[in-house]
């Protein structure tokens, strides 16, 4: 489902969608609904044609002018904002599916059942990215881009560098090794966005290879068979502009009773959102366990903060109108930020 008119960006779907092949949209249509179905960060993420080609240029206001007041023939000192250029990268991550060409011969309906086991490496490719997404550093893994937690790992750092800013990663107060974060994030195209390679539809790459004969032995002992071969990839990156649009509420302890997550906190980041939450693209990512806690508090209907809401077909709980989403990859053994 396009989800411009609601969102008023464009996302994964709407790229595929709009594709100007037919038989290519039909080739990656499949694909993105996976993706969408499968990880609820890109079915919100906007999705930006970056302008290099594999990286993309931008620049982080970090200080807003000051205007100053006249009279009549008295003039006003001129003022400038500061910005700060960065360049965030590209990553490729890629996989290949192999199936029994004979398998596939005797099937009913055989290139639906190819395309049914192809959705698994899919899966594996949406998993990857959002492992990225949360998790990713250059440091460890060079061909990567740097996630939000590693962006966003210090409780005494300003956003965009500028000190009139609130500090937008919030503790939660847990310490032990059963820990994780909520993020309440501001999408948009001058917010947090993503970016793929010109000339590739959402930086998705999907390729029917045919027919190979593949060999399932050793070097010294080589065994043969017939496989249809598929070639799967996406590259995507991650830009954050404004970085006042994350906010981090971490050490969240997800067992017990003690440093559960703190609801003032929540609307205390609600209310450092540049949007304060009403801007259309705001959503809150959590784990499976946490996402339980407030689905429990939403069924108490003397609470106020918490609705029942459907999108894109399926139900979601909403916390002061923002929608909350499970992120299968966000872990609950993170290390305590400090």
């Amino acid at each position: 489902m396009a989800t411009t008119a609601v969102l008023g960006y464009t996302t994964l779907m709407d790229v595929v969608n709009s594709y100007t092949s037919l038989d290519a949209q039909a080739q990656y249509l499949w694909a993105a609904e996976v993706l969408n179905r499968k990880c609820p960060l890109t079915r919100i993420l906007p999705m930006i044609e970056s302008n290099q080609i594999m990286s993309n240029i931008d620049s982080r206001r970090s200080y807003i002018p000051a205007p100053g007041t006249r009279r009549f023939n008295v003039g006003v000192a001129p003022t400038a904002s500061h910005k700060t250029p960065f360049t965030d990268p590209i990553a490729m991550v890629e996989d290949y599916s192999e199936v029994d060409y004979a398998l596939w011969k005797i099937q009913n309906q055989p290139n639906q059942w190819r395309q049914d086991e192809d959705a698994a490496h899919v899966e594996g490719l949406t998993e990857k990215m959002e492992d990225l997404l949360w998790y990713g550093s250059i440091v460890t893994d060079p061909a990567a881009f740097n996630g939000l937690s590693y962006r966003f790992n210090s409780s005494s750092v300003r956003p965009n560098g500028d000190s009139g800013y609130p500090y937008n990663v919030l503790l939660n107060g847990g310490a032990g090794g059963d820990t994780t974060s909520l993020w309440l994030i501001e999408f948009g195209k001058n917010k947090v966005y993503g970016i793929y390679p010109k000339n590739m539809p959402g930086g998705l790459l999907i390729e029917d290879l045919g027919r190979d004969t593949a060999n399932t032995g050793s070097g010294a002992s080589p065994t043969y068979m017939e496989v249809l071969r598929s070639h799967f990839a996406w590259y995507m990156g991650i830009v954050v502009k404004d970085e006042r649009c994350v906010q981090r509420i971490a050490n969240i302890e997800v067992s017990g009773t003690t440093n559960i997550l703190d609801e003032d906190l929540l609307i205390k980041a609600v209310n450092q959102l540049p949007g304060g939450g009403e801007a259309a693209g705001t959503a809150i990512f959590c784990t499976r366990s946490i996402k339980t806690q407030f689905d429990i508090r939403a069924k108490d209907k003397t609470n106020v903060y918490y609705t029942p809401d459907e999108v894109w077909g399926g139900r979601i709980t909403r916390f002061q109108g923002i929608p909350i989403y499970m992120a299968e990859r966000l872990i609950e053994n993170e290390t305590a930020v400090a």
